[in-house]
């Protein structure tokens, strides 16, 4: 994904205004101080706790007044819809251990718990708004 990335900015002429970082998620160091952070349709492959312990370490690699933005299938609160998120949830549980779609009130739970705050949804293209929060200056 990195060379993709770093293609798209380069046509946008903003590569010098990104940082990226390479490596596993569970064991890479994110590092510190960053601005924004993406979790862009990541967290839905691994499961609650392991979204937990991705959005604290996120947290983490925040400076003050960071922001993190994430993309995903997001199911309603009964979980019964909308028909992307739900069918997606399917594919979740045959094809990963752990993989599941989530709903508003449970990320935004997850980001509170990480310690963010002013959890906020933006409707974006694509299946699902962005959800934005801000580390705490």
């Amino acid at each position: 994904m990195i060379p993709v990335t770093k293609k798209i900015a380069g046509r946008f002429e903003l590569a010098d205004r990104f940082t990226y970082i390479e490596g596993d998620l569970n064991t890479v160091d994110f590092g510190k101080n960053h601005t924004i952070a993406t979790l862009g349709h990541i967290l839905h492959s691994e499961g609650a706790d392991q979204s937990k312990a991705l959005i604290q370490k996120t947290f983490n690699a925040l400076a003050p007044g960071g922001q993190i933005a994430i993309a995903e299938f997001v199911c309603n609160d009964n979980r019964s819809g909308p028909p992307n998120a739900a069918i997606f949830a399917v594919n979740m549980l045959v094809n990963t251990d752990k993989g599941d779609t989530f709903t508003l009130p449970e990320i935004s739970k997850w980001l509170s718990d990480a310690g963010f705050a002013h959890v906020r949804t933006l409707e974006a293209p694509g299946p699902s708004p962005l959800i934005l929060a801000t580390k705490p200056a």
